[in-house]
């Protein structure tokens, strides 16, 4: 069960992949979401009411918000196995979108209600853990998301990638929102920019919930003098996403809440030096590799973008390391240590 299946959705592309594989092993596997994109080429996707338990039922709920599909799994009287992948923490919403602050706070008080009907909870990422802890789980097993190489044999947009041609590339990736302070990013940018004042820096995610929040930073981005240089795509293609990957020099990630980090891989995957602030589950996805800034000393990370444009013996020292990283979270490696999980819990329910 997910929230929402369609393309552009990490938690859906996992869960998709997750029933090829268990159709593959020999189980009976279905994709129940709350709401299915018009544009999904999944195959079927069942809305979540249609489902009804058979004996020897698991039910794999995929976990990041409150919704009424977690409402549903309560009533049902069915093994759960929880997937959390984490839910931001309400503070990050006051003052942008009061809505967000109630979802994300009921996200809580409903992941704390599910522990009875499950009987393992999966944690993308060892920082997870803790709120599953907090929230009275008990077992609990840290499997990273399963993430498809799908993107990177995506034909890249031509529209995107004449754009990017020419110049230094700074990219950052994920939906504009509070947690994510792409206003430091802006900041690294502003000090870069006064070093090469030909780059460009492409915000890249979704600006919807967060409008307070998105025009802060256009006027932020205006008051620095850098209009025209910095870019908010909005939500865009696989296609535009591929072409964005291909074409940047540099990836930033000054977020300060992250369950996991999914461009962080992904960028790793298409061979873009990252540096990256060292909060919540960001260390430890990049596990050693990329550039990680433990303090936010603007004109320092500025400096660094500019050494791994200017060193070439450093930039293919973390470029390997970077590739190495990228390597421990191949889908089928991560879809082993599934199923290894799968094949215990479905031998105790027997």
């Amino acid at each position: 069960m997910v929230g929402n299946a369609g393309p552009g959705n990490s938690i859906s592309n996992g869960a998709h992949l997750l029933r090829t594989a268990l159709r593959e092993w020999g189980y009976r596997a279905e994709i129940y979401a709350e709401t299915v994109s018009p544009a999904s080429s999944w195959g079927t996707v069942l809305p979540f009411r249609r489902y009804r338990p058979s004996s020897g039922d698991l039910l794999i709920v995929h976990y990041s918000h409150a919704s009424a599909l977690t409402d549903y799994v309560r009533t049902l009287d069915v093994p759960v196995l929880l997937v959390y992948h984490n839910i931001t923490p309400p503070h990050f919403f006051t003052g942008v979108n009061p809505e967000l602050v109630q979802i994300t706070t009921r996200g809580y008080e409903q992941l704390s209600a599910l522990c009875a009907r499950t009987v393992c909870a999966v944690a993308v990422s060892e920082f997870n853990r803790h709120d599953l802890a907090a929230a009275g789980y008990s077992r609990i097993e840290v499997i990273p998301v399963i993430m498809p190489e799908r993107l990177g044999q995506v034909s890249p947009d031509p529209q995107v990638c004449a754009r990017l041609a020419s110049g230094v590339n700074l990219l950052s990736v994920g939906r504009v929102a509070p947690n994510k302070y792409f206003e430091d990013v802006i900041k690294v940018f502003f000090y870069y920019h006064q070093i090469e004042p030909q780059a460009r820096l492409f915000l890249v995610g979704g600006v919807s919930n967060t409008q307070p929040y998105v025009a802060w930073l256009r006027d932020f981005v205006t008051w620095l003098g850098l209009d025209g240089c910095v870019t908010f795509t909005g939500h865009i293609s696989d296609a535009a996403l591929s072409a964005y990957y291909r074409g940047a020099d540099t990836f930033l990630c000054m977020s300060e809440h992250e369950g996991f980090g999914i461009p962080l891989v992904e960028s790793m995957r298409f061979d873009v030096p990252l540096i990256a602030y060292a909060a919540a589950a960001v260390p430890e996805t990049l596990g050693g590799a990329g550039v990680l800034a433990t303090e936010k000393h603007f004109p320092v990370i500025a400096e660094l973008v500019h050494l791994l444009q200017t060193d070439e013996n450093l930039r293919a020292r973390i470029i390997a390391r970077q590739q190495a990283r990228a390597r421990d979270f191949a889908p089928e490696r991560t879809l082993a240590r599934f199923r290894a999980l799968l094949e215990k819990i479905a031998a105790e329910l027997q």
